[in-house]
C-alpha cells in the first residue's frame, strides 16, 4: 500500500506538471516556441564553436579537421539565424507542415477518384477529407505564425484535458485502493476475531 501511495502521488505530480506544461502552451504558444527557438540556437551555436576550435588547434595535424570546420561554421550559421530571427522556426515548421499536407492531399484525392472507379460509394468522404487537408496545409504556409501558435495552443489544451483527466482517474483509484483496504483490515479483523 506505501508503494501505491509513492505511485499515486508521483502520478499526480507529474500530472500537475503536465497540465502547467499545457497551460504554458496554451497561454503563450508563440513566446514558447521563440524560446525553443532561442534554445536552439544557442545549442547550435556552441556545437559549431567546438569543431571550429578543434580546427585550428589541430590542423597542422591534417586528421580531417577540416570536415569538423564546415560543419562547425553551419552550425554556427543556422544558431545564429535562429538567434537572430526568432519567428524562423516558426515561419519553417508551419511551411514544410503545410507543403506537406498539400501533397499529402493531393494523394487522398488521386486515391479517392481510384475508389470511386471502383464503384464505392465512401470515395466522396475520402474527397471532402482530401480537400480540408489542402485548405489546411494552404492556411499554414500563407499563415505559417498563426498556424504555429494555434497548433501549439492546441497541444497545451490537450495536455491540460489530459492531465485533468488523470489527476481525476488516480483520485477515483486512490478512493478504490483505500475502500479496498479498509475492507481488507474488517476482512482480517474477522478471521482473527474467529480464532
Amino acid at each position: 500500500i506505501c508503494m501505491l501511495k509513492k505511485v499515486f502521488n508521483i502520478s499526480i505530480i507529474s500530472s500537475v506538471l503536465l497540465f502547467l506544461f499545457g497551460l504554458v502552451l496554451a497561454v503563450n504558444a508563440e513566446g514558447f516556441i521563440k524560446s525553443i527557438t532561442v534554445a536552439i540556437g544557442v545549442v547550435l551555436l556552441l556545437i559549431g564553436v567546438f569543431p571550429v576550435i578543434d580546427y585550428f588547434r589541430y590542423r597542422k595535424e591534417g586528421l580531417g579537421a577540416s570536415v569538423g570546420l564546415i560543419s562547425g561554421i553551419f552550425s554556427i550559421v543556422c544558431g545564429l539565424m535562429l538567434l537572430i530571427n526568432e519567428d524562423l522556426l516558426m515561419i519553417l515548421i508551419p511551411v514544410f507542415i503545410g507543403v506537406w499536407m498539400i501533397i499529402n492531399g493531393i494523394n487522398k484525392i488521386q486515391v479517392s477518384f481510384e475508389i470511386k472507379d471502383l464503384g464505392e460509394k465512401s470515395w466522396i468522404i475520402t474527397f471532402i477529407y482530401s480537400i480540408l487537408i489542402i485548405v489546411l496545409g494552404g492556411y499554414f504556409i500563407v499563415n505559417p505564425i498563426s498556424g504555429a501558435t494555434t497548433v501549439t495552443s492546441f497541444i497545451g489544451i490537450i495536455l491540460c484535458i489530459y492531465a485533468v483527466l488523470d489527476i481525476i482517474d488516480c483520485i477515483i483509484i486512490k478512493v478504490k485502493v483505500k475502500n479496498f483496504k479498509k475492507d481488507l483490515d474488517k476482512i482480517e479483523n474477522n478471521v482473527v476475531d474467529e480464532q
